[in-house]
């Protein structure tokens, strides 16, 4: 059977393989590539309730989520497993999904994810893995940082549309959770008003949190992940919260973001600068 193109399972148990013996940042790049480049990813789930998780189990200390490559040897599992509620069932995830996805488990204190547990297995923590989808995405993403440069170089008004377009035509926008409230964004402070802190892909938000905070090399596990759409309904309850805005990609190419901007059509965009 054919997994994904011209990758195959030989060929994808092979990088597990590679990855298991000598585990080296080539050998787990190449897996975690293939594994991005597979159109679903698949679970077992436990129920159709609001808040019931996939099937979490407690690995080298702490809450690991079982994923897999093929919806058979997630099937094996589940029948071989006696302990599962009748509800437990098999389901997927489009690879598309798997920021959001991972986010939701985050939430929940799931720490890590393990591939196709058994003999041969891959295992991330669930900011490495949220680090890595990106990074992998085979699709080509817009080039943020040049539009912003373009929107503070003319008037303001001329780049806005292309630039608000790119940013809503993301997969996802990336937070960093507050170290004292993890289901609350890290904020920061722009014109004496606290704004949320917002990152168009995870690799910027890592290095800005560990930047601003060093704790969180060791912490880890702080990164979330959004839809737009999903993200501006979030914003609605933020900004009864006194939240003013948000600062996208906070740094050199930042750019500042008034709430109630982003809950009506955008017709300017104002640099931090």
């Amino acid at each position: 059977m054919t997994t994904h193109g011209s990758l195959d399972n030989a060929t994808l148990a092979r990088l597990f393989q590679e990855a298991a013996q000598l585990p080296t940042e080539g050998n787990k790049s190449s897996l975690c590539s293939a594994l991005i480049n597979l159109p679903r990813w698949f679970v077992i789930d436990l129920g159709a309730r609001e808040g019931i998780l996939p099937l979490v189990v407690e690995e080298a200390g702490s809450p690991s989520v079982y994923l897999f490559t093929s919806g058979e040897s997630a099937d094996r599992l589940l029948r071989m497993h006696g302990e599962l509620p009748p509800s437990a069932r098999v389901v997927s995830i489009s690879t598309q999904e798997t920021a959001e996805f991972l986010t939701g488990l985050h939430q929940w204190g799931v720490r890590s994810a393990i591939f196709n547990p058994g003999p041969v297995s891959a295992r991330w923590s669930v900011d490495d893995l949220m680090v890595s989808t990106w990074i992998h995405r085979p699709e080509s993403l817009p080039d943020i940082d040049t539009l912003v440069a373009r929107a503070q170089s003319v008037e303001p008004g001329l780049q806005v549309d292309s630039f608000w377009n790119a940013v809503q035509s993301l997969p996802c926008w990336y937070f960093v959770a507050d170290p004292a409230i993890r289901t609350d964004p890290m904020v920061g402070i722009c014109r004496d008003q606290p704004c949320v802190l917002v990152f168009t892909d995870p690799v910027r938000a890592r290095s800005h949190a560990e930047l601003i905070d060093p704790a969180m090399k060791q912490d880890g596990n702080r990164l979330m992940a959004m839809p737009p759409s999903q993200a501006l309904w979030w914003f609605r309850s933020l900004a009864t919260r006194g939240i003013a805005g948000a600062i996208f990609n906070d740094g050199p190419f930042a750019f500042f973001m008034p709430m109630g901007r982003m809950m009506a059509p955008v017709d300017a965009v104002r640099s931090v600068a």
